[in-house]
Protein backbone atom coordinates (compact mmCIF):
# COMPACT_ATOMS: atom_id res chain seq x y z
CA UNK A 1 0.00 0.00 0.00
CA UNK A 2 1.24 2.87 -0.74
CA UNK A 3 2.04 5.53 1.97
CA UNK A 4 3.59 8.73 3.80
CA UNK A 5 6.68 8.48 4.72
CA UNK A 6 8.78 10.89 6.75
CA UNK A 7 12.32 11.08 6.41
CA UNK A 8 15.20 12.40 9.20
CA UNK A 9 18.00 11.44 11.01
CA UNK A 10 18.19 14.30 13.58
CA UNK A 11 14.58 13.18 15.24
CA UNK A 12 12.06 9.91 15.35
CA UNK A 13 10.44 10.67 11.93
CA UNK A 14 6.54 9.33 11.36
CA UNK A 15 5.30 6.41 9.07
CA UNK A 16 1.93 6.68 8.23
CA UNK A 17 -0.06 4.04 6.54
CA UNK A 18 -2.35 5.07 4.07
CA UNK A 19 -1.60 8.64 3.39
CA UNK A 20 -1.64 8.39 -0.38
CA UNK A 21 -4.95 7.06 -0.52
CA UNK A 22 -6.01 9.97 1.32
CA UNK A 23 -4.79 12.68 -1.06
CA UNK A 24 -6.57 10.62 -4.09
CA UNK A 25 -9.49 9.21 -2.07
CA UNK A 26 -10.37 11.55 0.91
CA UNK A 27 -12.09 14.51 -1.98
CA UNK A 28 -15.19 15.56 -1.51
CA UNK A 29 -16.65 13.79 -3.87
CA UNK A 30 -15.29 10.22 -3.26
CA UNK A 31 -16.67 10.81 0.72
CA UNK A 32 -19.70 10.86 -0.48
CA UNK A 33 -19.95 7.86 -2.36
CA UNK A 34 -20.38 9.64 -5.92
CA UNK A 35 -17.93 8.08 -7.55
CA UNK A 36 -17.41 4.08 -8.64
CA UNK A 37 -13.96 3.70 -7.60
CA UNK A 38 -11.05 1.21 -8.78
CA UNK A 39 -7.89 1.30 -7.03
CA UNK A 40 -5.00 -0.63 -8.68
CA UNK A 41 -5.23 0.78 -12.31
CA UNK A 42 -2.15 0.96 -12.81
CA UNK A 43 -2.50 1.21 -17.18
CA UNK A 44 -5.04 1.12 -19.25
CA UNK A 45 -8.41 -0.56 -18.16
CA UNK A 46 -11.45 -1.56 -20.54
CA UNK A 47 -14.61 -1.15 -19.22
CA UNK A 48 -17.01 -3.44 -21.21
CA UNK A 49 -20.23 -1.98 -22.21
CA UNK A 50 -22.70 -4.52 -22.78
CA UNK A 51 -26.55 -3.82 -23.79
CA UNK A 52 -29.20 -5.87 -25.26
CA UNK A 53 -33.16 -6.00 -25.81
CA UNK A 54 -35.55 -8.52 -24.78
CA UNK A 55 -38.16 -10.32 -26.72
CA UNK A 56 -41.00 -12.23 -25.15
CA UNK A 57 -41.31 -14.94 -27.17
CA UNK A 58 -44.46 -17.23 -28.58
CA UNK A 59 -43.85 -21.07 -25.96
CA UNK A 60 -41.83 -23.53 -28.22
CA UNK A 61 -40.40 -26.69 -27.61
CA UNK A 62 -37.08 -26.16 -28.76
CA UNK A 63 -35.09 -23.61 -28.05
CA UNK A 64 -35.77 -20.34 -30.28
CA UNK A 65 -33.19 -17.31 -29.94
CA UNK A 66 -34.80 -14.53 -30.00
CA UNK A 67 -32.80 -13.01 -32.62
CA UNK A 68 -30.68 -9.67 -30.84
CA UNK A 69 -27.66 -8.88 -31.22
CA UNK A 70 -25.92 -7.80 -28.01
CA UNK A 71 -24.24 -4.66 -28.28
CA UNK A 72 -21.17 -4.23 -27.38
CA UNK A 73 -18.74 -0.98 -26.70
CA UNK A 74 -16.12 0.04 -24.69
CA UNK A 75 -14.71 2.80 -22.92
CA UNK A 76 -11.23 3.23 -21.42
CA UNK A 77 -9.80 4.52 -18.11
CA UNK A 78 -6.00 6.01 -19.20
CA UNK A 79 -4.80 6.69 -15.62
CA UNK A 80 -2.46 10.15 -15.98
CA UNK A 81 0.69 10.30 -13.18
CA UNK A 82 1.66 13.71 -11.79
CA UNK A 83 3.26 14.81 -8.96
CA UNK A 84 3.37 17.32 -6.27
CA UNK A 85 6.92 19.13 -5.17
CA UNK A 86 7.51 21.75 -2.58
CA UNK A 87 10.30 22.87 -1.09
CA UNK A 88 10.85 24.88 2.36
CA UNK A 89 13.37 27.18 4.34
CA UNK A 90 13.85 25.15 7.79
CA UNK A 91 13.82 27.52 9.88
CA UNK A 92 10.14 29.00 8.54
CA UNK A 93 8.88 26.13 9.49
CA UNK A 94 9.86 25.65 12.60
CA UNK A 95 8.74 28.17 13.52
CA UNK A 96 5.34 28.09 11.99
CA UNK A 97 5.19 24.81 13.50
CA UNK A 98 6.74 26.34 17.38
CA UNK A 99 3.97 28.86 17.06
CA UNK A 100 1.09 26.54 16.28
CA UNK A 101 2.24 24.17 19.08
CA UNK A 102 2.63 27.27 22.12
CA UNK A 103 -0.60 27.42 23.99
CA UNK A 104 -2.39 31.08 25.68
CA UNK A 105 -0.13 31.51 29.19
CA UNK A 106 3.34 31.63 29.86
CA UNK A 107 3.55 28.15 31.75
CA UNK A 108 2.14 26.16 28.34
CA UNK A 109 4.90 26.99 26.26
CA UNK A 110 5.58 24.10 24.11
CA UNK A 111 8.70 21.88 24.84
CA UNK A 112 8.64 18.11 22.52
CA UNK A 113 10.39 16.52 20.20
CA UNK A 114 10.97 18.05 17.25
CA UNK A 115 9.08 16.13 14.63
CA UNK A 116 7.51 18.35 11.58
CA UNK A 117 5.48 15.29 10.23
CA UNK A 118 1.87 16.58 11.15
CA UNK A 119 2.40 20.13 10.16
CA UNK A 120 3.86 19.05 6.52
CA UNK A 121 0.53 16.77 6.34
CA UNK A 122 -2.03 19.41 8.04
CA UNK A 123 -0.56 21.70 5.53
CA UNK A 124 -0.22 19.80 2.19
CA UNK A 125 -2.41 17.01 2.56
CA UNK A 126 -6.01 19.18 2.47
CA UNK A 127 -4.98 20.87 -0.53
CA UNK A 128 -3.72 17.76 -2.47
CA UNK A 129 -7.30 16.66 -1.53
CA UNK A 130 -8.94 19.96 -2.86
CA UNK A 131 -6.83 19.75 -6.05
CA UNK A 132 -7.36 16.47 -7.09
CA UNK A 133 -11.44 16.79 -6.43
CA UNK A 134 -11.25 19.45 -8.92
CA UNK A 135 -9.16 17.69 -11.57
CA UNK A 136 -11.58 14.93 -11.79
CA UNK A 137 -13.93 17.15 -12.74
CA UNK A 138 -12.56 19.92 -14.07
CA UNK A 139 -9.85 18.98 -16.09
CA UNK A 140 -6.18 20.21 -16.49
CA UNK A 141 -7.54 23.76 -18.87
CA UNK A 142 -9.49 24.23 -15.69
CA UNK A 143 -7.35 23.91 -13.01
CA UNK A 144 -4.60 26.08 -12.15
CA UNK A 145 -2.79 23.70 -9.59
CA UNK A 146 -2.30 20.93 -13.19
CA UNK A 147 0.62 22.51 -15.00
CA UNK A 148 1.32 18.39 -15.65
CA UNK A 149 1.77 18.04 -20.21
CA UNK A 150 -0.52 15.19 -20.15
CA UNK A 151 -3.48 15.53 -21.12
CA UNK A 152 -6.30 15.20 -18.65
CA UNK A 153 -9.95 16.41 -19.73
CA UNK A 154 -11.83 15.43 -16.30
CA UNK A 155 -15.26 14.14 -16.23
CA UNK A 156 -17.05 17.33 -17.04
CA UNK A 157 -15.37 17.77 -20.07
CA UNK A 158 -15.61 13.73 -21.64
CA UNK A 159 -19.08 14.44 -20.96
CA UNK A 160 -19.74 17.85 -23.12
CA UNK A 161 -17.36 16.17 -25.81
CA UNK A 162 -18.99 12.78 -26.34
CA UNK A 163 -21.74 12.90 -29.03
CA UNK A 164 -23.72 10.62 -27.20
CA UNK A 165 -24.74 12.93 -24.29
CA UNK A 166 -28.02 14.46 -23.84
CA UNK A 167 -27.09 17.92 -23.59
CA UNK A 168 -29.39 20.93 -22.72
CA UNK A 169 -27.95 24.86 -23.42
CA UNK A 170 -28.88 27.28 -20.77
CA UNK A 171 -28.57 30.04 -23.71
CA UNK A 172 -30.62 27.81 -26.46
CA UNK A 173 -28.09 27.73 -28.35
CA UNK A 174 -27.38 31.71 -28.51
CA UNK A 175 -31.39 32.36 -28.33
CA UNK A 176 -31.76 35.31 -25.68
CA UNK A 177 -35.53 35.12 -25.29
CA UNK A 178 -35.19 32.88 -22.46
CA UNK A 179 -35.30 33.44 -18.76
CA UNK A 180 -31.47 31.67 -18.25
CA UNK A 181 -29.25 33.96 -21.01
CA UNK A 182 -29.00 37.58 -22.13
CA UNK A 183 -26.99 39.41 -24.59
CA UNK A 184 -23.94 41.57 -23.38
CA UNK A 185 -23.71 44.61 -26.11
CA UNK A 186 -20.33 45.80 -24.33
CA UNK A 187 -17.11 44.37 -22.62
CA UNK A 188 -14.78 47.38 -21.19
CA UNK A 189 -11.55 46.89 -19.57
CA UNK A 190 -9.81 49.02 -17.27
CA UNK A 191 -6.53 49.27 -18.72
CA UNK A 192 -5.26 50.60 -14.50
CA UNK A 193 -7.09 47.52 -13.02
CA UNK A 194 -7.84 45.43 -15.51
CA UNK A 195 -11.21 44.79 -14.18
CA UNK A 196 -13.81 43.67 -17.31
CA UNK A 197 -17.09 45.85 -16.83
CA UNK A 198 -20.24 44.52 -19.11
CA UNK A 199 -22.83 46.16 -20.37
CA UNK A 200 -26.88 44.51 -21.14
CA UNK A 201 -29.88 46.25 -21.71
CA UNK A 202 -30.88 45.87 -17.91
CA UNK A 203 -29.89 43.74 -15.25
CA UNK A 204 -33.66 43.33 -13.67
CA UNK A 205 -33.92 41.23 -17.25
CA UNK A 206 -32.79 38.33 -15.51
CA UNK A 207 -33.09 39.25 -12.08
CA UNK A 208 -28.93 39.95 -11.42
CA UNK A 209 -28.06 40.38 -8.26
CA UNK A 210 -24.47 40.95 -6.40
CA UNK A 211 -22.77 37.97 -5.36
CA UNK A 212 -24.19 35.95 -8.79
CA UNK A 213 -22.61 33.74 -11.01
CA UNK A 214 -22.60 34.07 -14.73
CA UNK A 215 -21.17 32.05 -17.71
CA UNK A 216 -19.88 33.65 -20.51
CA UNK A 217 -20.12 32.03 -24.39
CA UNK A 218 -19.34 33.19 -27.70
CA UNK A 219 -17.42 35.78 -26.98
CA UNK A 220 -16.15 37.71 -29.79
CA UNK A 221 -12.86 39.66 -30.12
CA UNK A 222 -10.03 39.73 -28.17
CA UNK A 223 -10.62 39.49 -24.39
CA UNK A 224 -8.86 37.09 -22.49
CA UNK A 225 -8.78 36.06 -18.78
CA UNK A 226 -5.35 36.79 -17.42
CA UNK A 227 -5.22 33.52 -15.48
CA UNK A 228 -7.44 30.93 -17.85
CA UNK A 229 -7.12 33.03 -21.36
CA UNK A 230 -10.16 32.61 -23.44
CA UNK A 231 -13.44 33.60 -21.27
CA UNK A 232 -15.16 31.05 -23.27
CA UNK A 233 -17.43 28.87 -20.67
CA UNK A 234 -15.43 30.26 -17.86
CA UNK A 235 -18.12 31.87 -14.81
CA UNK A 236 -17.39 34.65 -12.68
CA UNK A 237 -19.31 36.22 -9.77
CA UNK A 238 -20.64 39.64 -10.58
CA UNK A 239 -20.90 42.82 -8.84
CA UNK A 240 -23.96 45.29 -10.00
CA UNK A 241 -22.43 48.95 -11.04
CA UNK A 242 -25.10 50.50 -12.54
CA UNK A 243 -28.77 49.49 -13.79
CA UNK A 244 -27.10 48.07 -17.38
CA UNK A 245 -23.55 47.32 -16.50
CA UNK A 246 -21.88 44.65 -13.81
CA UNK A 247 -18.04 43.69 -13.40
CA UNK A 248 -16.98 40.97 -13.32
CA UNK A 249 -14.79 40.12 -10.20
CA UNK A 250 -14.00 36.45 -9.51
CA UNK A 251 -13.36 33.83 -11.92
CA UNK A 252 -15.91 30.96 -10.00
CA UNK A 253 -12.59 28.68 -10.17
CA UNK A 254 -10.51 30.38 -8.66
CA UNK A 255 -10.86 28.72 -5.37
CA UNK A 256 -7.10 28.67 -3.98
CA UNK A 257 -5.84 32.58 -3.85
CA UNK A 258 -9.05 34.73 -4.47
CA UNK A 259 -7.48 36.45 -6.96
CA UNK A 260 -10.22 39.57 -8.39
CA UNK A 261 -10.42 38.70 -12.51
CA UNK A 262 -8.48 40.35 -14.39
CA UNK A 263 -8.82 40.94 -18.30
CA UNK A 264 -6.97 41.87 -21.70
CA UNK A 265 -8.04 42.46 -24.65
CA UNK A 266 -11.46 43.86 -25.97
CA UNK A 267 -14.48 42.18 -27.14
CA UNK A 268 -15.85 43.44 -30.28
CA UNK A 269 -18.39 42.21 -32.65
CA UNK A 270 -19.49 43.72 -35.99
CA UNK A 271 -23.31 43.01 -35.30
CA UNK A 272 -25.01 41.43 -32.27
CA UNK A 273 -24.09 40.88 -28.67
CA UNK A 274 -20.53 40.72 -28.06
CA UNK A 275 -21.32 37.73 -25.71
CA UNK A 276 -23.83 36.04 -23.94
CA UNK A 277 -24.01 35.79 -20.22
CA UNK A 278 -25.64 32.19 -18.66
CA UNK A 279 -26.79 32.40 -15.53
CA UNK A 280 -28.77 29.84 -12.77
CA UNK A 281 -29.90 32.20 -9.41
CA UNK A 282 -32.47 32.25 -7.21
CA UNK A 283 -34.66 33.73 -9.80
CA UNK A 284 -35.09 31.25 -12.15
CA UNK A 285 -33.51 27.83 -10.43
CA UNK A 286 -37.15 26.77 -9.59
CA UNK A 287 -37.97 26.07 -13.25
CA UNK A 288 -34.53 25.52 -14.37
CA UNK A 289 -34.87 22.53 -12.02
CA UNK A 290 -37.79 21.77 -13.34
CA UNK A 291 -36.67 21.44 -17.02
CA UNK A 292 -33.97 18.95 -15.31
CA UNK A 293 -36.12 16.94 -13.53
CA UNK A 294 -38.70 16.46 -16.90
CA UNK A 295 -35.90 15.46 -18.73
CA UNK A 296 -33.89 13.09 -17.04
CA UNK A 297 -33.44 9.67 -18.10
CA UNK A 298 -37.03 7.99 -16.40
CA UNK A 299 -34.87 4.28 -15.88
CA UNK A 300 -32.30 6.21 -14.05
CA UNK A 301 -34.30 8.69 -12.10
CA UNK A 302 -35.88 5.88 -10.01
CA UNK A 303 -32.43 4.24 -9.70
CA UNK A 304 -31.08 4.44 -5.72
CA UNK A 305 -27.44 5.49 -7.10
CA UNK A 306 -29.17 8.37 -9.14
CA UNK A 307 -27.91 12.16 -8.04
CA UNK A 308 -28.09 15.53 -9.58
CA UNK A 309 -25.06 17.44 -9.20
CA UNK A 310 -24.92 20.65 -9.23
CA UNK A 311 -21.99 23.53 -8.16
CA UNK A 312 -22.37 25.67 -4.85
CA UNK A 313 -24.05 28.92 -5.64
CA UNK A 314 -26.92 26.88 -7.76
CA UNK A 315 -27.47 25.21 -4.06
CA UNK A 316 -27.83 28.03 -2.28
CA UNK A 317 -29.94 29.73 -5.29
CA UNK A 318 -32.09 26.88 -4.59
CA UNK A 319 -32.24 27.47 -0.45
CA UNK A 320 -32.77 30.93 -1.39
CA UNK A 321 -35.86 30.21 -3.72
CA UNK A 322 -36.90 27.85 -1.03
CA UNK A 323 -36.80 30.96 1.28
CA UNK A 324 -38.38 32.92 -1.41
CA UNK A 325 -41.38 31.31 -1.74
CA UNK A 326 -42.35 30.33 1.38
CA UNK A 327 -45.71 31.62 2.52
CA UNK A 328 -46.92 31.96 6.07
CA UNK A 329 -43.57 29.81 7.42
CA UNK A 330 -42.22 30.74 10.44
CA UNK A 331 -38.54 30.91 10.42
CA UNK A 332 -38.42 30.37 6.32
CA UNK A 333 -34.60 32.07 6.35
CA UNK A 334 -33.26 30.38 9.41
CA UNK A 335 -34.12 27.07 8.78
CA UNK A 336 -31.94 24.55 7.15
CA UNK A 337 -33.45 23.49 4.05
CA UNK A 338 -33.93 20.55 2.07
CA UNK A 339 -32.04 19.51 -0.97
CA UNK A 340 -34.18 17.33 -2.96
CA UNK A 341 -36.57 17.89 -6.26
CA UNK A 342 -39.58 16.12 -6.30
CA UNK A 343 -37.60 13.39 -4.70
CA UNK A 344 -34.53 13.45 -6.63
CA UNK A 345 -31.45 14.05 -4.55
CA UNK A 346 -29.46 16.81 -5.15
CA UNK A 347 -25.66 17.01 -4.14
CA UNK A 348 -24.13 20.87 -3.99
CA UNK A 349 -20.25 20.39 -5.49
CA UNK A 350 -18.02 22.36 -3.47
CA UNK A 351 -15.86 22.34 -6.75
CA UNK A 352 -17.33 21.99 -9.95
CA UNK A 353 -18.36 24.28 -13.14
CA UNK A 354 -20.32 26.79 -12.84
CA UNK A 355 -23.91 27.03 -14.11
CA UNK A 356 -23.66 23.98 -14.66
CA UNK A 357 -26.39 20.62 -13.42
CA UNK A 358 -25.73 17.24 -14.05
CA UNK A 359 -27.61 14.00 -13.84
CA UNK A 360 -25.88 10.24 -13.46
CA UNK A 361 -25.88 7.18 -11.50
CA UNK A 362 -23.23 6.78 -9.18
CA UNK A 363 -22.30 3.22 -10.96
CA UNK A 364 -21.70 5.31 -14.11
CA UNK A 365 -19.01 7.73 -12.77
CA UNK A 366 -15.67 5.89 -12.87
CA UNK A 367 -12.67 7.37 -10.96
CA UNK A 368 -9.62 4.98 -11.28
CA UNK A 369 -6.51 5.50 -8.99
CA UNK A 370 -3.46 3.39 -8.31
CA UNK A 371 -2.68 2.77 -4.35
CA UNK A 372 -0.73 -0.17 -5.18
CA UNK A 373 2.30 0.93 -6.54
CA UNK A 374 5.15 1.41 -4.25
CA UNK A 375 5.80 4.33 -6.60
CA UNK A 376 3.11 6.31 -5.30
CA UNK A 377 3.93 7.72 -2.16
CA UNK A 378 4.17 10.90 -0.41
CA UNK A 379 7.54 11.58 1.54
CA UNK A 380 8.95 14.39 3.26
CA UNK A 381 13.03 15.04 3.34
CA UNK A 382 14.94 17.44 6.11
CA UNK A 383 18.49 17.70 3.45
CA UNK A 384 20.76 19.19 6.61
CA UNK A 385 21.69 15.66 7.22
CA UNK A 386 22.84 14.38 3.44
CA UNK A 387 23.64 17.38 1.76
CA UNK A 388 23.86 20.51 4.88
CA UNK A 389 20.99 22.26 3.14
CA UNK A 390 18.26 23.32 6.06
CA UNK A 391 15.44 22.89 3.34
CA UNK A 392 12.75 20.40 3.62
CA UNK A 393 11.35 18.89 0.53
CA UNK A 394 7.78 17.64 0.44
CA UNK A 395 7.18 14.77 -3.01
CA UNK A 396 3.76 13.32 -4.10
CA UNK A 397 3.38 10.90 -6.65
CA UNK A 398 0.05 10.05 -7.67
CA UNK A 399 -1.95 8.42 -10.33
CA UNK A 400 -5.99 9.04 -11.72
CA UNK A 401 -8.38 9.06 -14.61
CA UNK A 402 -12.05 9.53 -15.24
CA UNK A 403 -14.48 7.50 -17.20
CA UNK A 404 -18.46 7.58 -18.05
CA UNK A 405 -19.38 3.85 -18.49
CA UNK A 406 -22.71 5.08 -20.92
CA UNK A 407 -23.29 8.87 -21.78
CA UNK A 408 -26.34 8.08 -23.39
CA UNK A 409 -27.78 7.97 -19.99
CA UNK A 410 -26.41 10.74 -18.58
CA UNK A 411 -28.26 14.67 -18.90
CA UNK A 412 -25.93 17.54 -18.75
CA UNK A 413 -27.40 21.04 -18.69
CA UNK A 414 -24.82 23.89 -19.25
CA UNK A 415 -24.52 27.17 -20.80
Amino acid sequence: MAQFTFTNNTYAGADVAGYMANTLLEADSVKRDLWTVLTNVKARKIILDVDDTVVLQNPSGTFVDQGTTALQNESYLDPVVYEFMKQEQWDNLIKSWEVSEIKHGSFADYEGVVDLSNFVLGRYIEKIQIANERLYFLGKVNVTEASFTAPYQGLLGQIAANGGTYALSLSNNGSLGNSNSQGITAISVNPTTKVATCTVGSTATLNLQNGDVVTLSQVSGSLSDTIYGSPNGQSYWITNVTATTFQLFRNYNEVNHRNNAQFNGTATAISGPVAILSVINATNVIPVLASVYAQMDQADRMQEDFNILLPNHVGYAFEQAQANKATNVLDAFVNKKMYEYLGAKLQKMNHFQGNTILCIRRSNMFLGVDLLDDMNNLSSVYLKPYTNDDVVRTKARMKSCTQVKFFNEVLYYSY
